[in-house]
């Protein structure tokens, strides 16, 4: 297993640094890495984000591999996560825990006020934070969820139009683009000519 060491540095699972290492000598067929490298960094990227919750980011820079690819594991690997669930709407799922969250929240709240000793008090102040911290995440990991479907549809459909020799393309919502103010209003002005062109 990874550890982290004195100066917290994250090291990479030995057993991640070995396939590796057994790898180096094989031809790859059929793109950049062997069906063995490809596994083995699936489930490193795995680890790496479901259990230390790191980002495509932190999880790119400590495996020295592109962001894209890791990017792409984390999106199989939640998509085999709900196939292989039996849920089938994972949006009602959060908002019940979060709802039971927020009752719980309610529930100590109430002996908060009822309590008169100090070391309780603290302690149920500790707890409704503990609560608050899981509400954020919950939040945080929904909108990054959010993000990451949009760019996975818009990448889709732009694909379909480029296979079908379609000249239409989508940006993805989330996209932030730093412009001069003259080319904002360029980009502005093209883009309400071509929706007098197209009738949107």
């Amino acid at each position: 297993m990874a550890q982290v060491s004195k100066d917290s540095e994250f090291e990479i699972s030995s057993e991640f640094i070995e396939s590796g290492k057994s790898n180096k000598k094989i031809k790859k067929k059929g793109g950049p890495y062997t069906k063995q490298e490809k596994i083995a960094r699936q489930d490193e990227v795995h680890r790496l984000h479901f259990e230390y919750d790191y980002s495509a980011r932190k999880i790119s820079e400590l495996m020295k591999i592109p962001r894209n690819t890791i990017n792409g594991d984390i999106d199989y690997r939640y998509g085999k996560i709900l196939t292989n669930s039996n849920v089938h709407d994972p949006e009602l799922t959060v908002i019940v825990n979060l709802q039971r969250l927020n009752v719980q929240k309610s529930r100590l709240r109430e002996s908060l006020d009822k309590s008169d000793n100090f070391q309780q008090r603290l302690a149920i102040e500790k707890m409704i934070f503990d609560i608050d911290s899981k509400i954020i995440n919950t939040n945080l990991k929904l909108s990054n969820t959010m993000k990451r479907v949009h760019r996975l549809g818009t990448n889709y459909i732009n694909d379909w139009f480029k296979k079908n020799g379609k000249e239409d393309r989508y940006l993805h919502f989330f996209d932030r683009i730093s412009v001069s103010e003259k080319a904002q209003q360029k980009i502005t002005k093209i883009i309400k000519e071509d929706r007098k062109k197209t009738g949107i």
